[in-house]
């Protein structure tokens, strides 16, 4: 390794230390940081990262705004590139502070690290997210009509995502003793080992009022492990389905059999769920979709504010404008937008504004007639 590959690895390090440590983000976060500095180094040829200047960065953007896909012709995105370049511009002012660094790189240099304005608002407009219907859901569960365990436990976990629109990685990593049966609450806690978005604590009651039957069919799976497979509290919901050798240990089969073990990561998950669709015969959604869905269902309800808030924390969110408003989930769908524009009387409404206002006119003159005739 050249001495210069060994010093920006070195000072890489440095860097993933310090928004492990400092910053306490997940290794996940890190990972797209180490991704955005592969980018500039893929630019660079490696060169040392003490070259960063006005210049390269202004290079390193077209650069990246030309850069296709992989095996496509087709330019990556505007938000792919915008992501890219903030992550850059948190590394690079980290390393404007670093021994050795502080004189060579000019902090100035690192604002040409951004999109144009326009880019900018194309880059984070809201993108309209495609959601399966409620009748695609209820096809898609329905669908599974085999009595395996594992046939069993992939009706349970599709229904429990249309009952409490839970991300993929918490749902991956709950244990029986995440679920109060007498209450029908679900808790993803880290401190029980549930991977949740920021080791945020999250108090999911399950809302069957969409599809009823997808409680049945979670109750029915969760009974089933407590009382006939014996799975203790520190077993999974949605545990491994129990693979065993073929004839002389030349491959393997699914036993349609489940073994109280935890899937490692949701690559399987996802897969199992892509697969149930592919057998129902509807286009794929992927699993985050799901909590989409829930939330635009839940938008239709006549909440008062309060209820917002306990929905918004329900799944997992601080503000309710993160549930309401961000992340498209507050969007109208631009079908439904023209649907209620349509819908609107304009003239009839306008006729009752001026009928109000007239009305009021004449409540105003007849107080000043009252007035004048008291004086």
């Amino acid at each position: 390794m050249t001495s210069t590959l060994y010093k920006n690895e070195i000072i890489k390090r440095g860097f993933f230390e310090y928004l492990r440590n400092a910053k306490r983000f997940s290794d996940k976060t890190i990972d797209c940081y180490e991704k955005a500095i592969w980018q500039w180094e893929d630019f660079s040829n490696k060169a040392n990262l003490s070259n960063f200047n006005k210049t390269e960065a202004e290079k390193f953007k077209n650069w990246l705004k030309n850069k296709k896909k992989a095996k496509s012709q087709e330019r990556i995105s505007l938000s792919y590139c915008y992501d890219i370049l903030r992550y850059l511009r948190v590394f690079f002012d980290w390393l404007s502070k670093q021994k050795g660094y502080k004189k060579k790189i000019d902090s100035l240099a690192i604002d040409y690290l951004h999109l144009t304005r326009e880019e900018t608002q194309i880059a984070t407009q809201p993108r309209e997210v495609e959601t399966p219907t409620l009748e695609e859901i209820k096809t898609l569960i329905e669908n599974i009509k085999g009595k395996s365990e594992v046939d069993i436990r992939d009706k349970a976990l599709l229904s429990l995502f249309s009952l409490t629109g839970a991300r993929i990685s918490a749902v991956r990593t709950l244990s029986m003793k995440c679920f109060n049966r007498e209450k029908l609450i679900l808790y993803q806690d880290p401190k029980l080992k549930v991977e949740t978005k920021h080791s945020k604590r999250i108090v999911s009651p399950l809302i069957s009022c969409f599809y009823k039957e997808s409680l049945t069919y979670f109750l029915e799976w969760f009974d089933y492990l407590e009382k006939q497979r014996n799975f203790k509290s520190d077993a999974p919901i949605f545990p491994m389905s129990k693979i065993e050798n073929g004839e002389e240990n030349l491959s393997y089969y699914n036993t349609g059999q489940v073994e109280p073990v935890f899937w490692k990561n949701s690559s399987s998950l996802r897969n199992i769920i892509k697969k149930r669709f592919e057998q129902a015969g509807i286009r794929y959604y992927h699993p985050h979709t799901f909590r989409h869905w829930f939330i635009k269902k839940i938008m239709e309800l006549p909440l008062t504010e309060v209820q917002q808030k306990a929905i918004s924390q329900s799944v997992g969110h601080e503000d309710i404008r993160t549930t309401f408003g961000s992340y498209g989930y507050g969007k109208i769908d631009e079908n439904r937008q023209v649907e209620i524009i349509r819908g609107i009387d304009f003239e009839r409404q306008s006729k009752e504004t001026k009928l109000s206002l007239n009305e009021e006119t004449i409540e105003q003159l007849a107080e000043k007639i009252k007035r004048k005739m008291k004086e």
